[in-house]
């Protein structure tokens, strides 16, 4: 059994495309499913339940390209009578980092069977006690205020249209 809390902790771009294999942790809320399937999510799936919304903790390991593109795709998590949610990755590979959701999994690289010991607390701590959203960048001087105009649909700023004669 691997503790999660207990692998290398990916904090730049450098070691993530260094690594040959990559944990992405996060956690599902599960909260919209129907009463009966949050308790089998809690019983079956490692759930548990955080300021009154059930959870489930999310634990993905793949080739840091491929399990990048894969999640910001999305990846569908079904359960059983029909209820499916859908976990996407904001596109920003340095969000993941800043929230502390890459881990370097290289030392298990070619296992087969990897499993990882429940750390429910580790997980609230880390993930949902302590989440701050990732800070926007701030405006640049090269950033464009305004989408332009189309030339032919609108007149552009400070131009006249030509008049046929």
């Amino acid at each position: 059994m691997i503790r999660i809390s207990s692998l290398p902790l990916i904090i730049n771009l450098g070691q993530f495309h260094s690594a040959s294999q990559i944990l992405l942790v996060d956690v599902l809320n599960v909260g919209d499913a129907p009463r009966k399937m949050r308790e089998y999510i809690k019983a079956s799936h490692g759930g548990f339940v955080y300021d009154k919304q059930t959870y489930m903790p999310i634990t993905l390991t793949g080739q840091p390209e491929s399990l990048i593109a894969n999640a910001e795709k999305g990846i569908l998590f079904k359960f059983d009578q029909g209820f499916q949610n859908l976990y996407t990755l904001e596109a920003n590979l340095d969000a993941a980092i800043w929230h502390k959701k890459l881990y370097d999994m290289s030392a298990y690289d070619g296992e087969q069977q990897i499993v990882f010991e429940p750390e429910v607390d580790f997980i609230i701590q880390r993930y949902l006690a302590n989440y701050k959203e990732y800070p926007k960048p701030a405006d640049t001087l090269l950033k464009i205020p305004a989408p332009l105009p189309t030339i032919g649909t609108k007149a552009m700023k400070g131009l006249k249209p030509v008049r046929k004669i």
